[in-house]
């Protein structure tokens, strides 16, 4: 039976109600235009209601979003609960809830307790990504716990999304369930937040703990109002209080966080490609501090929910950002900050801001309209020359008002259905997981995409794409350069932890016997 709690709006108010002036939040809009920021969603609360709701269509209120490392503050509620319910405690150590791991035991391993897990100091050198266990196809829990720990646990922060996929395992141990259906029960339906909710599951049957939980923006606002109200939602203690002080306080001040390589975080002391280490506020379980006594869950590529105790507020955004572009955090913790609750001008503005708010959207790239030449034909297709990528064939179909693009490999064929002049929302299998963060989805992903076609040096037709991957941070770019019957495809994407580009494509023309056996494949 459909649990209608699931879907429990937050109370609203305007921002002159709370002292705050909407003229703030307007300027706020105009710098994210201005500096041309990727943003998806933006939402503010403030002394109980929320205030603004900003969504770049189509991106929308009700549409999930990958949150990436927002998960571990998810996490970090269940280990609260476990440790609430006395199923464990944070001295436990974690080598006794894997009785069957026989591999190699040293000191440090002996020693690693659960706290350290939530503090990230569990020992180990590097941390390792997501991206990374991705693509493993063994045992993530026996690959952590071989993985070599030259650090005393407590001693060195080392970001680690496995410490928080060992902190997953650890809780479902205890309480015989998932922490996604222990979450689902104990917070999700009390707090009506909503059915979209899912959580990626590693080869160990657990899940990720660190990465993988897709939820709405709303959703990802309430996980930091209910820990600025010290775990307590419409008057029942969801979360023990003592918990969220624990969790959100500074348990860890040495915090340097070592260069993101894709697959690694690496250690504080070692420089990729040249970069050095980045020093932050704190660390407390799962919960990132911030300036001006904040903390905040945050997310690769742009999630973020910020904390602000002393303007009794939150903040939680989605977008498409490299993990180094502050600038959203500058507006809010410069600009927007010191503004709420400091009084309006008496200016209107009100009204104005709504309807601004109502029809954001993504920017666009002008003329997507523009179609084929006459004359031109509707089906083209080419053999790819051999490629990194396993791609055998490529074809373009246009049909009415849109053109059909298909990809085969290993795997069979993969296509995406581009509008001219508009956006056209299907579900591809389309490999991409080089430029996704490793993230490939045997069931496809959510995509929006349009084309144009343009000219391009003498002779060539360029086919523009663009593929808005809605449930994710991923926006990729796909160009066809069609000359002489010859193809070369170009294809990057708006942000990665490891590569932006892939290595060009080139193919010519099938042959009509080429074309007949495509037919019969299928």
């Amino acid at each position: 039976m459909k649990n209608t709690d699931m879907n429990q709006d937050l109370p609203r108010a305007t921002p002159q109600s709370r002292g705050t002036d909407p003229a703030v939040l307007d300027a706020l809009l105009d710098d994210v235009e201005r500096q041309d920021i990727e943003l998806h969603s933006l939402l503010v609360w403030q002394d109980g209601a929320l205030i603004a709701d900003a969504y770049w269509a189509p991106y929308a209120a009700d549409r999930p979003h990958m949150m990436h490392s927002v998960t571990k503050s998810f996490t970090s509620m269940a280990v609260g609960l476990a440790v609430a319910d006395g199923l464990l405690s944070v001295d436990d150590a974690v080598l006794g809830f894997f009785p069957a791991y026989a591999g190699p035991v040293g000191d440090n391993l002996r020693a690693m307790r659960v706290r350290h897990l939530l503090t990230m100091t569990s020992g180990h050198a590097r941390g390792i990504s997501g991206g990374a266990w991705r693509r493993l196809a063994s045992s993530w829990i026996e690959d952590f716990l071989r993985q070599p720990t030259p650090h005393a646990p407590g001693e060195v922060f080392v970001y680690d999304s496995a410490a928080s996929y060992m902190l997953s395992a650890i809780v479902q141990q205890v309480a015989g369930r998932t922490i996604h259906d222990y979450l689902g029960e104990r917070i999700f339906r009390p707090m009506g937040m909503s059915e979209a909710i899912t959580w990626d599951i590693g080869t160990d049957g657990v899940n990720t703990g660190g990465n993988g939980l897709s939820c709405t923006t709303q959703d990802m606002l309430k996980l930091g109002i209910l820990h600025l109200q010290g775990g307590l939602w419409q008057g029942r203690q969801l979360l023990p209080e003592d918990w969220v002080r624990q969790a959100t306080g500074m348990q860890v001040r040495d915090v340097v966080l070592g260069v993101f390589t894709g697959d690694h975080y690496l250690g504080p002391d070692e420089a990729g490609d040249g970069v050095p280490a980045s020093r932050r506020e704190g660390y407390g379980y799962q919960w990132w501090r911030g300036p001006h006594g904040s903390f905040s869950a945050n997310g690769l590529f742009g999630q973020y929910c910020i904390v602000l105790p002393a303007e009794k507020a939150v903040v939680a955004f989605t977008g498409g950002l490299e993990d180094s572009d502050r600038r959203v955090h500058t507006l809010i913790y410069d600009g927007l900050r010191p503004a709420l609750g400091a009084g309006v001008s008496g200016r209107p503005g009100a009204e104005a801001l709504e309807a601004r708010l109502a029809g954001l959207r993504l920017k666009t790239r002008p003329g997507m309209a523009r179609r084929r030449a006459p004359g031109e034909a509707p089906r083209r297709s080419w053999r790819i020359a051999p490629n990194d990528q396993g791609v055998e064939a490529i074809s373009i179909t246009e049909e009415a008002n849109a053109v059909r693009f298909t990809l085969r490999d290993a795997a069979g064929s993969h296509d995406v259905l581009a509008g001219f002049g508009r956006f056209l929302e299907t579900v591809t299998t389309m490999p991409g997981g080089r430029l996704h963060h490793s993230y490939q989805p045997a069931e496809g992903l959510t995509v929006l995409a349009c084309a144009r076609w343009l000219d391009g040096a003498p002779g060539e037709r360029i086919l523009e794409m663009d593929w808005i991957f809605l449930k994710t941070a991923f926006r990729d770019t796909v160009r066809l350069h069609v000359r002489d019957g010859a193809l070369r495809l170009t294809r990057g994407v708006n942000v990665n932890s490891a590569e932006r580009v892939l290595p060009e494509l080139t193919g010519r023309p099938t042959t009509a016997m080429e074309r007949e056996r495509e037919r019969e494949d299928g």
